[in-house]
């Protein structure tokens, strides 16, 4: 179970909103230790003032992180707030972001003032905007102000807000976002003692080939609730609720230099189980540090050529030491994608380079545009080796 409290200065501050038993002051949460009753709680939301160094806010999100606690925002957040510097290195590239908004009209003016609840904004265009901030700086009330200068917006200023700062017209929104960001808030203690953990399952309705179809991810569902797992399915625009959860497990294709990748270091960063785990993902999807580790580690695997571009001169040479047919794989390619599998047949005599069967232009332009690799289909290391390599990857981890 996910234990959450909601950290606030007065009770009073809490008035606007439903009543929850989840609620603390700051005073009560910081005289927790010093009474010697330990706090069960797992997920710290800070709605406080004084979020500046050694501030009273400051003090309630260093305090969670000291007991273990996932909490928002955290003090590395703070402190990024805290440095414009620090602001503009984290959030680098969000000018390209800022110039397709104000192309379609979006920003407009000089100046523009934005709050942001759980990164959610008053504007449905400003949304993507403001997702962009909560991700990279997770803190649930923030104002931005945005600036432009010869034709050119820029993040003048980011900061952290207090509970107390809201306007009464903002109360609704925020109410919604809290609601949106945390279903746990308004439970009933009844209910919420149904589960121990909480598991955040990713998956990408639109992809035409995921790990886990649709009755594959009610099973998981369905068996993690018996065991005492709540599962809930989210998606890449779900990555700022990540500490709301216990675990992460990634039912979409993984790849480097993808949300996958991003959302699983974010996670482990936050103190979750991850599965895969970024490790994890970096070793397993590339076939040519597979191939080479497989070899460092002494571990009978099917035989492998590292090709490069340009290097189809020597295939007609290469393919005397080889049997046939052969399998041309891309490196970091996944269920065949990108040009991922081809069938190569023997080559006749005098006839130039071996041929691929069956490979759509398309794909031929994936595979001519990569380092492939050539792995020996018909090696003869026994069949167990060869299905290991194929479905065991994920016990490489532990190597």
């Amino acid at each position: 179970m996910s234990r959450l409290r909601i950290v606030v200065d007065r009770l009073a501050d809490w008035r606007p909103y439903y009543p929850s038993d989840d609620l603390i002051t700051a005073d009560d949460y910081l005289a927790l230790e010093a009474a010697a009753r330990p706090d069960d709680a797992t997920h710290v939301i800070n709605l406080c003032s004084g979020l500046d160094y050694l501030g009273t806010g400051y003090y309630v999100s260093l305090l969670a992180e000291a007991r273990g606690q996932r909490v928002q925002p955290g003090v590395e957040t703070l402190n990024q707030l805290s440095r414009k510097a620090l602001i503009d290195l984290e959030l680098a590239g969000l000018d390209e972001l800022m110039a397709e908004l104000a192309r379609r009209g979006i920003l407009t003016g000089d100046t523009m003032r934005l709050r942001l609840f759980f990164g959610r904004t008053c504007s449905e265009g400003l949304d993507r905007l403001g997702r962009r901030l909560f991700e990279r700086l997770p803190c649930p009330l923030m104002e931005a102000r945005l600036t432009r200068r010869s034709d050119r917006w820029r993040l003048s200023r980011l900061r952290p807000l207090p509970l107390s700062a809201l306007e009464e017209h903002e109360e609704d929104r925020f109410a919604g976002a809290l609601n949106q960001h945390t279903r746990k808030v308004w439970r009933s203690p009844t209910a919420r003692r149904r589960y121990r953990f909480d598991l955040a399952m990713l998956v990408d309705p639109q992809e035409s080939l995921p790990p886990s179809n649709r009755s594959a991810l009610k099973q998981f569902i369905r068996a993690g609730r018996e065991r005492g797992l709540d599962v809930s399915l989210i998606t890449r625009r779900d990555e700022g609720r990540l500490a709301a959860f216990d675990g992460l497990f990634i039912r979409e294709t993984t790849r480097l230099d993808h949300h996958t990748w991003r959302m699983a270091r974010r996670a482990e960063h936050e103190g979750l189980v991850v599965i895969d785990d970024p490790q994890s993902i970096l070793r397993c999807t590339n076939k040519v540090y597979l191939h080479a580790l497989l070899q460092a580690r002494g571990i009978p695997a099917p035989q492998g050529h590292l090709l490069y571009r340009g290097d189809f001169r020597r295939l007609r040479e290469l393919a005397g030491t080889l049997s046939w047919p052969q399998v041309l794989k891309i490196p970091d390619g996944a269920f065949s994608r990108g040009g991922g599998a081809h069938r190569l047949s023997r080559p006749a005599r005098n006839r130039g380079p071996p041929t691929v069967r069956g490979l759509r232009p398309a794909a031929a332009a994936g595979v001519a545009a990569h380092r492939v690799r050539l792995a020996d289909r018909h090696s003869r290391r026994p069949a167990a080796v060869r299905q290991s390599l194929l479905h065991g990857a994920r016990a490489l981890a532990d190597l």
